[in-house]
């Protein structure tokens, strides 16, 4: 069974590398509307077996409930990495063979590129790790991995080497992909500005053409 995992931090605590760029409030709104594109499009996705939000915030996951996902209350939050490999954990227990993790900081993707993901993991032998890193190479924006513990995560700077490293370690097949709206997370005001100058639809630039009027590109 293969099972798309979305580890969903608290908005009131998300992004915070954006605090000087955003205001508390916008700062909500705006992880708040990445996580309903990003959950928008893996209802799309063809292949899942179960898409599974986890959250300790309650809006996140009343909205993904109503949108047909399984939600996960996770008590406490330890950071991406723990949050990802919990998730994982509870996805086996509950059948899972393969776990696709996203995180919901890509607006941008689009449901034919993670099917690309999957794609590609089924035609890998057991155990693989199927990646895709950050824009600049030294993050990872998504991971497929075969079993779903096949490596613990280690999320944050120079992470994409790292989780290389750990399945290689483990015997596993490694698969890079770049997929284009998966390079394309957000996380500085570059990111931001990316974003606002090539993005057309979705509630992220909706909101995004409401804080910066004239500013944002706007559909044809």
């Amino acid at each position: 069974m293969i099972f798309c995992c979305l580890p969903v931090k608290a908005p009131s605590r998300a992004k915070e590398r954006l605090r000087t760029y955003f205001t508390p409030e916008q700062r909500e709104k705006f992880a708040r509307a990445m996580f309903e594109d990003v959950l928008v499009e893996a209802r799309k996705v063809r292949g899942l077996d179960r898409l599974v939000v986890i959250s300790n915030d309650a809006q996140s996951l009343i909205i993904a409930g109503a949108a047909g996902a399984q939600v996960l209350l996770e008590k406490d939050q330890h950071g991406h990495s723990a949050s990802a490999d919990w998730a994982a954990a509870e996805c086996m227990k509950r059948g899972a063979q393969t776990v696709l993790l996203i995180p919901i900081d890509v607006p941008a993707v689009r449901a034919a590129e993670i099917e690309s993901l999957l794609e590609a993991s089924a035609a890998l032998p057991r155990p693989h790790l199927v990646i895709v890193p950050s824009r600049d190479g030294t993050g990872t924006n998504a991971m497929v991995r075969t079993p779903p513990n096949v490596i613990a995560s280690r999320f944050g700077p120079g992470s994409f080497s790292e989780h290389v490293a750990r399945a290689e370690a483990a015997g596993a097949e490694v698969k890079v992909m770049r997929p284009e709206g998966l390079l394309n997370d957000i996380d500085e005001p570059a990111d931001v500005e990316r974003f606002l100058a090539t993005a057309t639809a979705g509630r992220t630039a909706e909101l995004l053409r409401d804080f910066f009027p004239g500013k944002a590109s706007h559909p044809a």
